[in-house]
């Protein structure tokens, strides 16, 4: 079973026999072979956020953030491989907050999670979408990971 615990306005998961929530960098999870991935997840709302934590937090040391000011913060601190970010955030929050993702990792992986993709807004380009709500594990494969098919979520 995995935890989480709540650090200023973030929330990180604590990995299975762990007591502080710090992986090791350079294993993943104590043992020898790859850095585990660091995922930050950017959604006001605190339910979704918390689902997104713990379901992804099988796979990747998850971050989390409400705002852009926070989001840029784990940003400016931590290595991260994967992002999702919700278009419910204020003004281009979301656009912004992926281009300094890019600006520290070039090869990130960035999944955008949308509320009404066709409310004739500009269309994100080369971002991979998913329509809330959504299945989780849709989320998952899209962010190369997962252990069950993409249906009956």
């Amino acid at each position: 079973m995995l935890s989480a615990m709540h650090v200023g306005e973030e929330w990180h998961v604590i990995p299975p026999g762990s007591i502080t929530g710090q992986r090791d960098a350079s294993t993943g999870d104590g043992s020898s072979g790859h850095r585990a991935e660091h995922l930050l997840i950017v959604e006001p709302e605190a339910l979704v956020r918390w689902s997104l934590v713990t379901y992804l937090g099988k796979w990747f040391v998850v971050y989390s953030a409400d705002s852009r000011t926070s989001a840029d913060r784990v940003l400016d601190d931590h290595r991260i491989d994967a992002l999702v970010v919700s278009d419910d955030l204020s003004d281009r929050a979301a656009e912004d907050i992926e281009a300094h993702a890019r600006s520290k990792n070039s090869s990130v992986r960035v999944v955008r999670t949308v509320t009404n993709p066709s409310d004739g807004e500009e269309a994100v380009l080369d971002t991979p979408c998913v329509e809330k709500p959504f299945e989780l594990s849709k989320l998952a494969s899209l962010l190369g990971v997962g252990d069950a098919p993409v249906s009956g979520e």
